[in-house]
C-alpha cells in the first residue's frame, strides 16, 4: 500500500477527526501510533507528528472513509470498526490500523462482510 505525502500537523488533525466518532481514547489513539503515552501528549502540545508517524496516522482517516463508503452508512461503519470481529481472530477491527498491512486486512475483511465471499 503506498500512502499519500502527508505532514505531520495535517495528518494529526485527520488523525484526530477519526479518532473523534470512533470514540478512542488518548491512550487507544497513542496506541495507534506505535507512541508511549507522553510522547502521545507531546505530539498533542505541538499539534505535529513525525514523518512516520503521520504515514500511520492517515490509516484510520483512510479505513474510517472506506468502511463508511462500504456500508453507506457512518453509524454501521463505526459499529463493524469497533467490534470484535471473528473473520480477524476476535480483534477489534480499529486495532489493526497500526501497520499498513493492518489496513489492507481490515478493508479486505469489510469487502468480504459486505460483498460476500468469494
Amino acid at each position: 500500500m503506498t500512502l499519500p505525502a502527508a505532514h505531520g500537523s495535517a495528518a494529526l488533525e485527520r488523525f484526530l477527526e477519526a479518532a473523534k466518532p470512533l470514540g478512542l481514547t488518548r491512550e487507544e489513539q497513542a496506541r495507534l501510533l506505535g507512541l508511549k503515552r507522553e510522547a502521545y501528549f507531546r505530539r498533542l502540545r505541538n499539534r505535529s507528528l513525525k514523518t512516520s508517524e503521520a504515514a500511520t496516522a492517515q490509516l484510520l482517516p483512510l479505513a474510517l472513509e472506506k468502511v463508511t463508503a462500504l456500508y453507506g452508512d457512518p453509524e454501521r461503519a463505526r459499529n463493524w470498526l469497533l467490534h470484535p470481529n471473528r473473520a480477524l481472530d476476535g480483534a477489534r477491527p480499529v486495532d489493526l490500523l497500526a501497520t499498513p498491512e493492518g489496513y489492507e486486512e481490515v478493508i479486505a475483511t469489510c469487502e468480504e462482510a459486505v460483498y460476500g465471499f468469494y
